[in-house]
């Protein structure tokens, strides 16, 4: 078995017989992020590198059911029937499972077998068989068909699809099938339809919100950081951007609970959506404030921190948007001034690393705690 004390890699490449033990070899080099596991009996090849790897004692089952377990994708020598046999037992979704790629030993064929959207398998074949000379076999209706695929639309751009598995699977098949699908994209998030993403000839984009309900689509998809109340009748995608940034101020001590229920009550109120939110930015001084760490780690965003001069700046040169309710407090005495030297943190730092001069919702507070949220301004066209 692998070493259990090994730290789990992105990418485990197992082979079993030499040849495969070759071809694993130059894939790992070209592979970053990546383990390989032969098996012990391979160690006699002198074509096969003696360092970067480890050796595995047979039975196969046992260790390939492992690495499954402990990694983001598997690549595996081996026919595609025998993985499928070995893995069968721990199978458990597309949105849970990790890829899995198989490769002939005589290094023809990458086939993608397991996630191969969701889990990236698709785009691993075709990265095996440029490293190896191979051909990539993937059977996702999209990639044959080349339609869009709905389920990594904007992925590489942070976007998150918020749809019930059903939805997703049903507006999926209907691109495939070539039915008519509307697409909305709202213009107050400032974004456009990712360059690198086809966009099949049955999806149209439509002018308004409420064009996505016309009976002759059979399928929505909406691209907005905002929420609606909306009842189409059909299969419905929403694509959340990172769009939001939140700005947070508050007292030494506050705990997370405390600064969730604030945030999420905040975007609720002015019918914004949680999962658009790109990261939360505050005072360089409470860079180590264990409510604010915690907080930005479980909603998985980073945080950025500025200084009183940053602050001050950004709330002395600021301006009154107007619309959609982007405002900002004006400069005034406050417990801020008074204690960090600053006109305020929340609505300051928010804009700046928002890249914008005003917030869409202004500071709202509690005892403990003040947040406000900008929109991170659209990238200039050069």
């Amino acid at each position: 078995m692998p070493d259990p004390q090994v730290a789990p890699t992105q990418t485990a490449i197992v082979a079993v017989s030499w040849p495969g033990a070759v071809l694993a070899g130059r894939l790992a080099s070209s592979l970053p992020n990546a383990t390989l596991f032969l098996e012990r009996r391979t160690g006699g090849n002198s074509s096969v590198s003696s360092e970067g790897h480890q050796y595995y004692d047979l039975p196969l089952r046992p260790v390939i059911q492992d690495l499954f377990s402990r990694h983001g994708a598997l690549v595996v020598f081996l026919p595609v029937g025998a993985a499928v046999r070995l893995l069968a037992p721990v199978l458990g979704s597309k949105r849970q499972d990790p890829a899995v790629v198989c490769v002939d030993d005589a290094g023809r064929y990458a086939v993608s077998v397991l996630s191969g959207h969701v889990g990236g398998a698709d785009a691993l074949a075709h990265r095996v068989a440029n490293a190896i000379g191979a051909q990539a076999v993937v059977t996702s209706a999209s990639d044959a068909l080349d339609v869009t695929a709905i389920d990594l639309v904007g992925r590489d751009e942070g976007w998150r699809a918020e749809a019930s598995p059903t939805d997703l699977t049903r507006v999926a098949a209907a691109v495939v099938n070539r039915d008519p699908v509307a697409l909305w994209i709202d213009p107050e998030a400032g974004v456009s339809w990712p360059d690198d993403t086809p966009l099949s000839t049955s999806i149209f984009p439509v002018t308004y919100l409420s064009d996505v309900q016309d009976s002759g689509y059979a399928a929505a998809l909406i691209v907005s950081d905002r929420l609606f109340a909306l009842e189409t009748g059909r299969p419905l995608v929403t694509y959340r951007p990172q769009t939001l940034v939140a700005g947070v101020g508050c007292r030494r001590g506050v705990s997370e609970d405390h600064l969730r229920e604030l945030l999420l009550h905040t975007l609720e109120e002015h019918g914004m959506s949680a999962m658009s939110l790109a990261k939360i930015a505050t005072a360089d001084i409470k860079a180590d404030e264990a409510g604010i760490i915690a907080l930005a780690k479980s909603l998985s965003v980073p945080i950025e921190t500025y200084d009183s001069a940053q602050l001050n700046s950004a709330a002395v040169n600021s301006v009154d948007t107007g619309g959609s309710g982007s405002v900002l407090h004006p400069p005034t005495a406050s417990a801020a001034r008074d204690l960090l030297g600053v006109f305020g943190v929340a609505e300051p730092a928010a804009m700046l690393a928002a890249g914008s001069s005003g917030v869409i919702v202004p500071r709202t507070k509690s005892d403990r705690a003040t947040i406000a949220v900008a929109r991170i301004a659209p990238k200039k066209v050069v």
